[in-house]
């Protein structure tokens, strides 16, 4: 009797260890399985905002610190070279560059991988642009979208996080041309239909996800031109999982397309101007699933008014961050785009 009792009791408990076991493991597969990329737009971190994070690189960072570090992988758009060298590349109105100890202000932040495919990277010539990419790479600063030539511009970042390759490719597609890259020039890979087409072919060959960049539209346009949807979806016809914009500094609407998810402009981050035009901003929080499918994405609406803020971006809340995402509700209701409202943040699942 008591022999059947023990096995009945050992039974039990060996049946409620798997149980516990099993919950365990649902629940790291639920936690840790995901992987997470952040996206923000532009960020540049010269003018008045270089002496203070000289002296204190975290300090843009104040207020969405975590939200920024807490993700497998963090983007942006770097506007401008980090370097003392070159000289003004073509006469333009604004002409950006940073001191290159700005790079701790990066990793302060997370921010991982950049993309330098903008109008602004090549303002001080092929030197800054070369003093750049080297900053960035001893820094574990991944870049994609400019390069040494045509060839290097034009290769994908690949990365390696939970198992699985992210390709990540960056284009040009705003002026001055002169940035763009040549066979044997320095510069920008330029946005163009049959580049954009084999690029992502080749970078989805090699990668399980791949996202592309793209600097585009007008500044200060809210509502994406044609020619922006006509790249978005070619590049996901191509294998593209995502398409991130920015150059408008600010919001533009969001379209889910096939198996993709399109983000046409995040607007500004930590960029050092201000204008009264310019107070709202995206931070972008996507989860994929272990086959790489699009399972999550989060927006984070940002206040990023100077005159307010101080070049620290704060998450908007309550009437504020209501305001912001009913903007992109109604800028991405056209592209048939349904995103949640749950509490400050806007949500889209899969």
């Amino acid at each position: 009797m008591r022999s059947r009792f023990y096995l009945l009791f050992r039974s039990l408990v060996l049946s409620t260890l798997l149980l516990v076991l099993l919950s365990l493991s649902f629940t790291a597969l639920a936690n840790g399985g995901l992987l997470t990329i952040a996206f923000a737009g532009d960020i540049y971190l010269g003018g008045a905002l270089e002496p203070i994070v000289l002296k204190n690189p975290s300090y843009p960072f104040l207020h969405i610190g975590d939200l920024c570090q807490d993700n497998d992988l963090f983007f942006a758009n770097l506007e401008g070279p980090l370097s003392t060298r070159g000289e003004i590349y073509v006469e333009k109105t604004f002409t950006f560059r940073s001191h290159p100890q700005v790079v701790q202000c990066l990793t302060e932040g997370g921010v991982n991988v950049l993309s330098l495919a903008n109008n602004h990277i090549m303002d001080f010539g092929p030197e800054a642009l070369i003093d750049t990419i080297i900053t960035l790479k001893e820094n574990s600063i991944y870049v994609a979208g400019a390069g040494l030539n045509l060839e290097q511009a034009r290769q994908p970042a690949l990365i390696e996080k939970k198992d699985t390759t992210i390709a990540f490719l960056a284009y040009n597609n705003t002026f001055p041309l002169e940035f763009n890259a040549t066979d044997e020039q320095p510069g920008t890979a330029p946005g163009y239909e049959y580049f954009i087409r084999q690029d992502v072919k080749k970078a989805r060959s090699l990668a399980d996800l791949v996202v592309v960049s793209f600097h585009w539209s007008s500044e200060l346009l809210k509502e994406h031109k044609p020619y922006q949807s006509t790249l978005a979806k070619l590049a996901i016809d191509a294998g593209a999982h995502l398409v991130i914009g920015h150059h408008p500094h600010v919001i533009q609407g969001v379209e889910v397309y096939k198996h993709g998810l399109i983000a046409y402009s995040l607007g500004n981050f930590v960029f050092a101007s201000r204008s009264k035009n310019v107070q709202d901003g995206l931070l972008l929080q996507v989860q994929f699933t272990p086959s790489s499918a699009l399972h999550t994405a989060t927006f984070y609406p940002l206040n990023i008014n100077n005159y307010q803020v101080n070049f620290q971006p704060q998450l908007w809340t309550g009437d504020q961050a209501q305001r912001v995402l009913t903007e992109l509700q109604t800028l991405s209701a056209p592209l048939g785009t349904t995103i949640e409202i749950i509490g400050d943040c806007g949500v889209i699942k899969f």
